[in-house]
Order: structure tokens, then C-alpha cells, then sequence
């Protein structure tokens, strides 16, 4: 059974309203084979994993500022975002590439410093390392990018911060695929931009994916936002 329709049926079981009891059940039946996984694929579904936060992350910071600018003295509480709206704007990930094609994201701000994005649409994007297909990321129920700005900071000092979890389908053109992937630890990520905008990247992490029978791998970030596995596995 292919696409959402597997996660509605599973959904419907489960009655996992509010949690992702029902995502878990499908990576666990149909997700991602782990242990089929070489190093290099490892590596690559990592680094895809991290950057696709690291992009949403930048849109919705362009939202942020457009909403900011039309109106200065408004309280924002939520808002919207068409990543259409933004995708000349767009920062690029160093160490993979990543092609945006649509979605929608519900950013809430609870204080003036925190942020939770979440998708109202899958954002659907393209990693030709990992797929042939559309690659679509749901952010709903307990998956969420949590991201913090640090006030007394400045973007070179990388003290703004994100964690996040998130459930990831790969429409490829065979047996579709599944798997979730999640901050580890107390220590969040550092969000770094450079001084023009062009890149962006998450530093000084800890993350893992998992996918089927509940086998998982995990992974740092480098302070320039590269992935490295761990020596052993």
C-alpha cells in the first residue's frame, strides 16, 4: 500500500491523534533499510536529513522577516509560509544539494525568541544522492523544528539553535520509502548563515535516523555543518 494511504489505515488503527504512534508503526513495517545501507549512503541520507532543516529553517526566517517588514508593530503569534514565495531566495547547503519544490509551513512564535515551524503541506524536494523521486517531509502532531534565537548573539558567534524531528517519504520510482529522523541530546544544533545569505548549515549536533524493524544510525555535524558517522558502527 504506497503513499499516505498506508499512513491514514495505520492512523485509523491507532487513533495516534496528537502523537506520531502511527508514523512509527509504518517505518517499523516499511521503512528504510538500514542494514542494506554502505557507509556512503549512510552519509548521504544524513546530510540530506540535517540539510533539509537547515533549508526550511532559512525560509522560514525569510517569511519571518516579510511578515516583520509589512507589518513592524504587529505581535506575531503564527503565520504561514509559501515556500514558493521564497525559493529564489533560497540559501544552498555546502555538502549536498537539495532542490525545493513546494510546501507550506505553520511557524508559531511562543516568545519573542522561540519558534516552532511545522508543515501545513508536506515540503516536497528533490536530493538526487538519495532518490530518483519526489522526496516529501511532514512536520504535523509531535514533529516540529524547534529553533531559538539567542539575543545576546550574532550569526558568527552561531548561538541561535535548533532541534527537530520529522517524518520523511520517498516517492522513488520503486517501493516507497520511509524513515523518521530527530535531534539527539541536551545540546541542540548551532544555525549558522554566512554574511550574504548563500549558505547556511547546522553545526555541532548529534542526530539519527530510523527506519525499518527499529534499527537506527546516528551522527554528528562538524562546525561547517558536514556529517560524520561514527567510527564505529
Amino acid at each position: 500500500m504506497k503513499k499516505w494511504s498506508l499512513l491514514a489505515l495505520a492512523s485509523a488503527l491507532l487513533l495516534g491523534c496528537g502523537s506520531n504512534d502511527a508514523e512509527d508503526a509504518i517505518v517499523d513495517t516499511v521503512g528504510l533499510n538500514i542494514d542494506s545501507l554502505s557507509s556512503q549512503q549512510k552519509q548521504d541520507y544524513a546530510q540530506i536529513s540535517t540539510d533539509i532543516n537547515t533549508l526550511i529553517l532559512f525560509i522560514a526566517g525569510q517569511c519571518f522577516e516579510a511578515e516583520s517588514e509589512r507589518n513592524p508593530n504587529m505581535e506575531i503569534t503564527g503565520f504561514t509560509c509559501n515556500i514558493a514565495d521564497h525559493k529564489e531566495a533560497v540559501s544552498q547547503t555546502q555538502f549536498s544539494s537539495i532542490t525545493l519544490n513546494s510546501g507550506m509551513l505553520d511557524v508559531n512564535r511562543s516568545s519573542q525568541t522561540e519558534f516552532k515551524i511545522q508543515t501545513k503541506d508536506n515540503v516536497k524536494f528533490h536530493a538526487a544522492s538519495i532518490s530518483d523521486g519526489t522526496l516529501n517531509y511532514r512536520l504535523v502532531d509531535d514533529n516540529a523544528i524547534q529553533f531559538i534565537i539567542n539575543e545576546t548573539g550574532t550569526d558568527e558567534t552561531g548561538t541561535d539553535s535548533a532541534s527537530f524531528r520529522g517524518f520523511f517519504r520517498d516517492d522513488k520510482t520503486s517501493d516507497v520509502t520511509y524513515w523518521t529522523v530527530e535531534s539527539l541530546g541536551t545540546t541542540p544544533f548551532s544555525y549558522y548563515e554566512d554574511t550574504n545569505n548563500q549558505h547556511s548549515w547546522l553545526a555541532n549536533g548529534t542526530a539519527k535516523i530510523t527506519g525499518k524493524d527499529d534499527k537506527t544510525f546516528d551522527w554528528i555535524t562538524t562546525a561547517i555543518g558536514e556529517v560524520e558517522l561514527p567510527l564505529t558502527e
